[in-house]
C-alpha cells in the first residue's frame, strides 16, 4: 500500500527512469526488464514461455499501459471481491514482479469503476473511464454515468465535472482521430424481482451513443439509436465490438453476426450492412491486427478476418479454427504482428473446459500454432496486455469465478529466444536514437540502433478488459535498406493511427526485437 497518496511525481521523472532502463538494455543485451531467468526449454523459440506466477494486489479486471511503461489496473478490492470503488493498482514492470513493483492507491472518486468503458486520453496517455457499477438497495450491477480520468503523472484518479447523459455498465469507448471519444452501449439498469420493501426494476439499456470532446464536453447522437448495434438485442449492449475505421466512422461487429457503420457527425446515424456472419459471444475476443483489419473469434472455434478498408461492405474471410472454443479468452497483437490468444474455457466460466495452452495466429500464412501453457486458468475478468519489452502480461479472472485470481503471469513470445533450441534469451538490438517528442502522421523520421535494422514495427498502447482491447493497433513501417540507421514514415492518417502513444520496435537479422521506444503521435 502506498503511504503518501498525495505525492506529486512528475511524468518527466518517469521518463528519465525510462532512459536509465534503456541504458541498461544497451549495456546488457540480454536484459528483459520484468524478465527473470527461465528454465531451458527446447521449444521456447517456437512456443514461447510463461514466467512464474506472481501476486497482484487486486484482480486486474481492466489493464491499460501508461506512457512511462507502467500498467494501470482496477477491478476489485484487496480481497478480490467486486468493488472498484475502493482501490486501483499500478504495476511497474521495470521493478520485476515482486510486491515492491506494485502500488495500491485509494479510489476517492465515489465511483465504482467496475466494468466501465475505458480508452486512452491521446494528449497525456492517461485513462478515460466512463461509467461502471452502482449499488441500489444493496443490489449490485446497476450503472452510473460518472466520468473519471487517471493521470499517470500524479497517479491520481479524478471524477470529472461533466457526466454522461446515460448510465453505462459494460460500455465501450472508442478514440477518434480528433482526440474525441465515442461511448456506446452498456446497460443502464437491471431486472430485479423486488421484495416487500424493495421495488422491482426492469432491464434497461443505453442504446444512444454519445461523444466526449477533448475539452470534456458531451453531446448525444440522438439520431443514431440502435437496439441491434449496441442496445437491448442479442447482448449488443455488452462491450460492443467497435473500432474507428479508415474512413473516420465507427465499425461495429455485433455478437450476433450483424455489422454496422456509425457516423458521428452532428447527431449521428447508424447503418446496418447487408450481410450477416457467424455469431459470437460477448465473452470472445476480437482485435485489430493491421490497419483496417480485424481478427474476430466466433463460436465453435471459428475465427474470421474482417477487412474494413474499403468504402463498401466489409470483406469477411476465414481465419481458420482455433484448437478450443475459448470463452472468456484474450487476444493480444504481438510486436511482430501475430495475434496470441490465451486462456478461456469451452464450457464457460468454469474449470471443466478450461484451456491452459495458448495459441498463435499468423496473418501472413493464416495458420494457428500451439504455444506455451500457463500455470493457471484465465477465465471471466482476465486480461492480457503487450508491454514495451515485447512480453505480454496476463492476469486476473474471478469476481465471480471458480478461481479468485489475485495474480499474473508474464508470457515471453518466441521471438525473444535463441533459435538453437537452448531456451536461452537471444541478444537484443537496442535503439540509440529515435523521436522522443510528438510527431505527426505521414512524417519521416530516422532510427539508429546498435546493429543493423531489418524490420520496424509500431504498436498502439493497449487497454484491455472483458476479452476486448479496441485500442490495439499494429503497423509495419517499411524500410528501404538494411542498416543500423533507417528512415521510416509514421502511419498516413489519424483514421488509421488514432492520436496517442505507441511502441516502436526495431528488429535484428535473427528476428529479435528491441525494447520499444515510446513515441507520441498526434
Amino acid at each position: 500500500m502506498k503511504n503518501e497518496y498525495n505525492d506529486k511525481r512528475l511524468l518527466s521523472t518517469r521518463l528519465n527512469r525510462g532512459f536509465i532502463f534503456l541504458l541498461l538494455v544497451l549495456i546488457l543485451p540480454g536484459f528483459h526488464g520484468a524478465s527473470t531467468a527461465l528454465a531451458s526449454g527446447s521449444d521456447a523459440h517456437t512456443k514461447g514461455k510463461f514466467g512464474a506466477l506472481h501476486a497482484w494486489p487486486i484482480i486486474p479486471i481492466a489493464m491499460m499501459l501508461m506512457p512511462d511503461g507502467r500498467v494501470f489496473s482496477y477491478g476489485t478490492n484487496l480481497k478480490g471481491i467486486q468493488n472498484a470503488k475502493l482501490h486501483y493498482s499500478i504495476w511497474d514492470p521495470s521493478k520485476g514482479t515482486g510486491t515492491d513493483a506494485f502500488e495500491v492507491l485509494p479510489n476517492t472518486t465515489d465511483t465504482d469503476i467496475f466494468c466501465a468503458a475505458q480508452a486512452h486520453i491521446p494528449a497525456t496517455g492517461g485513462a478515460l473511464i466512463a461509467g461502471g457499477d452502482a449499488v441500489i438497495n444493496s443490489i449490485r450491477n446497476y450503472a452510473n454515468d460518472n466520468v473519471n480520468i487517471f493521470d499517470p503523472s500524479t497517479d491520481t484518479l479524478t471524477r470529472q465535472t461533466h457526466s454522461m447523459a446515460y448510465k453505462r455498465w459494460y460500455g465501450t469507448a472508442v478514440t477518434m482521430p480528433n482526440g474525441e471519444h465515442v461511448v456506446l452501449g452498456g446497460r443502464d439498469s437491471k431486472s430485479f424481482a423486488g421484495t416487500p420493501t424493495i421495488p422491482p426494476t426492469e432491464n434497461t439499456y443505453s442504446s444512444v451513443p454519445e461523444v466526449r470532446g477533448a475539452d470534456g464536453s458531451w453531446r448525444t447522437l440522438n439520431t443514431a439509436i440502435s437496439e441491434n448495434a449496441y442496445g437491448s438485442l442479442a447482448s449488443s449492449w455488452n462491450y460492443p465490438r467497435g473500432w474507428l475505421n479508415p474512413q473516420g466512422d465507427l465499425f461495429i461487429f455485433g455478437h450476433n453476426g450483424h455489422m454496422f457503420k456509425l457516423n458521428v457527425a452532428d447527431t449521428g446515424s447508424i447503418t446496418k450492412y447487408k450481410k450477416t456472419y457467424l455469431g459470437s459471444r460477448p465473452n470472445m475476443p476480437s482485435i485489430m491486427y493491421a490497419p483496417g483489419r480485424i481478427l474476430s473469434v466466433r463460436k465453435n472455434r471459428v475465427a474470421l478476418m474482417v477487412d474494413i478498408n474499403g468504402i463498401g461492405d466489409p470483406v469477411v474471410s476465414s481465419a481458420g479454427n482455433l484448437s478450443e472454443d475459448r470463452q472468456f479468452s484474450n487476444a493480444t497483437v504481438l510486436a511482430d504482428g501475430r495475434v496470441w490468444v490465451n486462456g478461456g474455457s469451452s464450457t464457460g466460466n468454469d474449470l471443466t473446459g478450461a484451456v491452459l495452452d495458448s495459441e498463435l495466429w499468423d496473418p501472413v500464412n493464416n495458420n494457428w500454432t500451439a504455444t506455451a501453457s500457463a500455470a493457471t486458468a484465465r477465465l471471466y475478468h482476465s486480461t492480457s496486455l503487450l508491454l514495451p519489452d515485447g512480453t505480454v502480461i496476463t492476469g486476473g479472472g474471478g469476481a465471480p469465478g471458480p478461481l479468485k485470481q489475485l495474480n499474473g503471469e508474464v508470457y515471453y513470445p518466441p521471438y525473444l529466444f535463441k533459435a538453437d533450441g537452448s531456451g536461452d534469451f537471444a541478444p537484443r538490438p537496442g535503439i540509440l536514437d529515435a523521436p522522443i517528442h510528438m510527431i505527426g502522421w505521414d512524417q519521416e523520421f530516422s532510427i539508429e540502433a546498435t546493429e543493423n535494422i531489418t524490420r520496424v514495427t509500431l504498436t498502439r498502447f493497449g487497454a484491455a478488459t472483458h476479452a476486448f482491447n479496441n485500442e490495439a493497433r499494429f503497423f509495419e513501417l517499411p524500410i528501404s535498406a538494411v542498416s543500423n540507421i533507417v528512415t521510416v514514415h509514421t502511419p498516413s492518417s489519424p483514421n488509421l493511427a488514432p492520436p496517442g502513444y505507441y511502441m516502436l520496435f526495431v528488429w535484428n537479422n535473427t528476428g529479435v526485437p528491441s525494447i520499444a521506444r515510446i513515441i507520441h503521435i498526434g
